[in-house]
């Protein structure tokens, strides 16, 4: 393709010869042959991998919006193309100054690292997982399980399961089995989004209930809870991001103060932008250890599901908090 060839490609667009995605086809084929006169030429080939990704993502808008009347199809496309290599460019400095910090942060921790890496339990990772997928339980079933009346709390063999801590019988001595059942089961279902495979095992284990069925109400009740999971996930997103720029503005204050004379007046706007993120940073902070991002279900929602009052629930929650047991210790 010569470069009158190239100029007539918005009019063959516009005649129904070419079709968006075609032209833009024939546009990124025209670059590649001749990467010199876009000044491409001179980044590596990760580099220049890169820009076609970005360039293609956004090529057909792009193209779309040209005007004939304000230049030359050709400038347009070039002056495109250096955007795009501008963008790349930023992208790759954003990553490795992300890379830096990231590196920085795994060396400050790296006892407590060491520590969390040698209480990791490998077998876990080959156990059957909660499925993604999955044919959905009625609550009315999962009631039905649950007040069974082969409904017993299976006597634990000590060579095969682990039984429940001393202090947790001690606690539950002055309660009846089905209320123990209940207890129980309020604390894993408000638990949902963060009970462990092993916690589910034992449960089903305990109170003869189908481990699957348990799987299924609880990755339910999971998706009753996705706005809630979706704001956990944009709070933690805004908490990496206050602390990467507290981080990065340090960096360069001190930078600064290390090479500059005229240090003082180059901070005074950087001191304005570090203070304000590490307030975020530490605001944020703040109120997830409160508590405001922990993810669970309604008391209406736990009483639905198991069929019983929303005050009841309350009364076995109010019971555990009372006795001392949370869901880490069953």
């Amino acid at each position: 393709m010569t470069r009158d060839d190239f100029e007539l490609i918005p009019r063959k667009i516009n005649s129904g010869e070419l079709s968006c995605k075609q032209a833009v086809e024939e546009i990124i084929l025209f670059i590649a042959q001749n990467k010199a006169l876009y000044g491409i030429q001179v980044y590596d080939e990760d580099f220049i991998s890169e820009f076609f990704i970005y360039f293609l993502e956004r090529a057909q808008k792009f193209v779309l919006s040209y005007d004939p009347n304000q230049g030359m199809f050709f400038s347009y496309i070039y002056c495109f193309v250096k955007n795009c290599c501008n963008a790349v460019k930023k992208q790759r400095s954003l990553k490795q100054i992300i890379d830096y910090y990231n590196m920085g942060e795994s060396i400050t921790d790296y006892e407590e690292r060491q520590t969390a890496y040698s209480k990791i339990r490998y077998d876990d990772f080959e156990r059957p997982k909660v499925p993604y997928k999955y044919t959905p339980i009625s609550y009315k079933d999962f009631q039905i399980a649950c007040q069974s009346d082969k409904y017993q709390i299976k006597p634990l063999h000590p060579k095969t399961e682990p039984p429940l801590a001393p202090e947790v019988k001690e606690r539950f001595k002055d309660y009846s089995p089905r209320m123990i059942q209940n207890i129980i089961m309020v604390l894993a279902l408000k638990s949902a989004y963060y009970i462990t495979e092993d916690q589910i095992k034992s449960i089903s284990q305990w109170f003869n209930i189908d481990k699957k069925k348990i799987e299924l109400i609880i990755q339910e009740i999971k998706d009753e809870m996705s706005e809630r999971i979706i704001h956990k996930e944009q709070m933690i997103e805004r908490r990496n991001k206050a602390y990467f720029q507290h981080k990065k503005l340090k960096n360069q204050i001190e930078w600064n103060n290390i090479s500059r004379q005229d240090s003082a007046y180059r901070n005074e706007e950087l001191h304005r932008k570090y203070k304000r993120n590490t307030e975020t940073w530490e605001l944020l902070n703040h109120q997830m250890e409160e508590g405001m991002i922990h993810i669970r279900p309604t008391t209406k929602l736990i009483a639905k599901v198991l069929g019983i009052s929303a005050r009841q629930v309350t009364y076995y929650q109010t019971t555990a908090r009372k006795i001392g047991i949370d869901i880490c210790k069953v």
